[in-house]
C-alpha cells in the first residue's frame, strides 16, 4: 500500500462496500428462504438445522484455507470468485429442492461466504491508516444488503420460492462486477507453523476469535431456526422476512457505531455485544407469539452481533504484523464459521429431547459464556 493516497484508499473501500452491499442482498434472500424452502419441501426441523450446518462446514474450511490462498492469489480475485459461487448456490435451489441438490447448494454457499468475508476483511486491513472506520463502512453496507434481502425474499416468496432464488443468483453475479475493479494486492509472504502459533498467542487475536464465535452463533440461529420459529407460530412469509430484516437493521446500527465505541471502551463493547447476542438468541423462542417482544429481542441480538462482527476481525488484525493479518483474520473468522456450524447443529441435537423454546434458551445461555473472557483482555490494546 506504499504510495497510495488517502483518496485512492477511500475509493477502493467504497467499491468494496458496494460489492458487499450487492453480495449481501443476494445472501439475505437465500439465507432467510433456504430453511423455509426446506420446510415447504417436507424436511423436519432437525433436518433443517443439519442442512444449515453443512453450509457452515464449508465456510469453516474456506476460512481456514483462504489465508493460504492469499499467499498465491490476490484477495481481489477471491472476492469476485466468492460472488460467483453465491450465484451458483442460488441457481441450484431455484432448479430443485431435491436433497442432493440442496446439500450441494448449502456447501457452495458456505464456501462463498467463507472466502468472501476473509478476503474482503483482509483487503480492508491492508490499506494504510486506521481500519476500524473502513471496516465499519463495509459491515454497514453489508448489513444494509442483509436488511433488504429478507424483505425482497418475503415479497417474492409470496409468488414463487424458486423465482426468489433465481433472482438472488442474478444479484450475486452483479456483485462480482465491482469486485473486479478493486486494487490488486500482492500475495502475502508464506508463514510457518511457528508463526501461526505466535499469532494465536496474541490476546487481541484470541478475543477477536471469541467475538466471532458469539456473532457467528447468533447469525447461525437467525439463518436457521429463527424463521422456523416464526413460521411455526403462524407468521406469513412476508412477516418472517420483515422480522429477520429488523434483526439485520439492528446489526447495521451495531456496525455503524462500532468505530466510536471501540475507541472509548472495547472491553465494554465486547461485553455488551456478547450479552445482546446471547439474550436475543435465548429468549426469541419464548416470545415468538408476541410480535412486539420478538422485535425487541431481535433488535437487541442484532446490535450485539453487529458490534462483535466489526470488533472481532479488526482487533485480531491490529494485534499482528502486516504479513500476519491474513492469518489472524482467518483464525478469527474460523471461530465465526465454526459457530455457524455448531449452533444450528447443537440446536438440532437438543430438539431430540427439548422443545424449540427450551433448546434456543440453552443455546443462548452458552453464547453468553465468552463474556468471562472480557476482564483485563484489552489492557494491552488500551495502552497502545
Amino acid at each position: 500500500m506504499v504510495g497510495k493516497t488517502s483518496n485512492s484508499v477511500l475509493r477502493d473501500n467504497n467499491v468494496l462496500s458496494f460489492t458487499a452491499l450487492v453480495y449481501s442482498l443476494s445472501l439475505g434472500v437465500q439465507a432467510v428462504l433456504l430453511p423455509l424452502l426446506a420446510l415447504a419441501a417436507g424436511y423436519s426441523k432437525p433436518d433443517i438445522g443439519i442442512l444449515t450446518a453443512l453450509s457452515a462446514v464449508t465456510q469453516l474450511v474456506a476460512r481456514m484455507l483462504s489465508a493460504a490462498a492469499m499467499r498465491h492469489v490476490s484477495d481481489k480475485l477471491l472476492v469476485a470468485g466468492a460472488c460467483l459461487a453465491m450465484a451458483v448456490s442460488g441457481f441450484l435451489v431455484a432448479w430443485s429442492a431435491f436433497v442432493v441438490v440442496f446439500v450441494l447448494a448449502e456447501l457452495i454457499q458456505g464456501l462463498a461466504r467463507g472466502v468472501f468475508w476473509t478476503a474482503a476483511t483482509t483487503h480492508v486491513v491492508r490499506q494504510t491508516g486506521p481500519s476500524v472506520g473502513r471496516m465499519a463502512a463495509v459491515n454497514f453496507m453489508s448489513s444494509c444488503g442483509l436488511l433488504a434481502g429478507p424483505l425482497l425474499a418475503g415479497y417474492i416468496a409470496r409468488f414463487s420460492l424458486s423465482t426468489a432464488f433465481l433472482i438472488a443468483g442474478i444479484i450475486a453475479i452483479l456483485s462480482a462486477i465491482p469486485a473486479t475493479t478493486l486494487v490488486k494486492e500482492l500475495p502475502f509472504v508464506k508463514q510457518g507453523n511457528r508463526v501461526r502459533r505466535e499469532i494465536w498467542n496474541q490476546r487481541e487475536v484470541r478475543i477477536g476469535s471469541w467475538a466471532g464465535l458469539t456473532a457467528g452463533s447468533w447469525r447461525g440461529i437467525l439463518n436457521s431456526y429463527t424463521p422456523v420459529v416464526l413460521k411455526s407460530v403462524g407468521e406469513s412469509y412476508f412477516m418472517v422476512g420483515l422480522l429477520v430484516a429488523i434483526a439485520n437493521a439492528a446489526s447495521i446500527a451495531g456496525a455503524g457505531v462500532m468505530g466510536l465505541l471501540n475507541k472509548r471502551s472495547p472491553e465494554r463493547v465486547f461485553a455488551i455485544g456478547v450479552l445482546g447476542a446471547a439474550c436475543g438468541t435465548a429468549l426469541v423462542g419464548i416470545t415468538a407469539r408476541s410480535v412486539v417482544l420478538t422485535v425487541v429481542l431481535l433488535a437487541v441480538g442484532g446490535v450485539g452481533a453487529g458490534l462483535l462482527q466489526t470488533l472481532g476481525p479488526v482487533l485480531a488484525a491490529n494485534g499482528v504484523s502486516l504479513h500476519q493479518k491474513g492469518d489472524a483474520i482467518a483464525i478469527a473468522g474460523s471461530f465465526r464459521a465454526g459457530a455457524l456450524l455448531v449452533a444450528p447443529f447443537f440446536t438440532a441435537m437438543l430438539l431430540g429431547t427439548l422443545g424449540m423454546s427450551e433448546a434456543l434458551f440453552l443455546v443462548g445461555g452458552v453464547l453468553g459464556l465468552p463474556i468471562l473472557a472480557a476482564r483485563g483482555v484489552f489492557q494491552r490494546s488500551s495502552a497502545t
